[in-house]
């Protein structure tokens, strides 16, 4: 059997191999925080980013603006409501108002602002009409069940909405809906992010 270690040995090999923390790495711990702190005064409309982001030098400035857009960024996502929508507009302005390439960032974000818009304005419908057509098929499916004298549920042929394999089934359906915005939207915001 192999010398057992304690555990103030075993700990002083890990620290061994841990390397020395950067100069980098220090800069991006101090200011990543610092630029979404900015980021939250700016939602809070107490400070202008760009002339607070124009104070900082070389690596502070590329983690405070990091900072800013990674938080602005987050609040990107397609609108619950009307705080919502307000809250994703002011964050794509903010991010804009950070980058070099503005002519590049505005039109990422014209993109990003046509598919909410798509989005708001063509989702409700296009949800409705998905959600009819299952009740449709669903009551069809039904009918023939009790056309061939399966035993059904008491209370199911009146309301089918209320049958967990339809509601399992919008789920998945609403959750596909979604997913080709939320995907569409996660691809400009990578797009944003990666201009100057």
């Amino acid at each position: 059997m192999g010398d057992i270690k304690s555990a103030f040995e075993i700990a002083m090999e890990k620290l061994k191999d841990i390397e020395e923390v950067t100069e980098d790495e220090k800069a991006r711990w101090k200011y990543l925080p610092a630029g979404e702190k900015l980021a939250t005064a700016y939602l809070k409309e107490t400070v202008n980013l760009k002339t607070e982001l124009e104070q900082y030098q070389g690596k502070a400035r590329e983690y405070v603006g990091k900072g800013i857009e990674n938080l602005l960024l987050s609040l990107i996502a397609l609108p619950e409501n009307e705080a919502a929508t307000r809250i994703g507009s002011k964050a794509m302005e903010g991010i804009k108002s950070i980058k070099e390439d503005q002519a590049a960032a505005e039109t990422v974000i014209s993109q990003m602002v046509q598919i909410i818009a798509h989005y708001t304005d063509q989702g409700e419908k296009q949800r409705r009409s998905a959600y009819d057509q299952l009740k449709q098929q669903y009551s069809q499916y039904l009918q023939k069940a009790i056309q061939q004298g399966m035993e059904m549920p008491p209370g199911l042929s009146s309301d089918i909405e209320k049958h967990p394999r339809f509601q399992e089934e919008w789920r998945k359906r609403q959750n596909e809906f979604e997913a080709r915005y939320t995907e569409s939207l996660a691809q400009m915001k990578q797009e944003l992010s990666q201009i100057k």
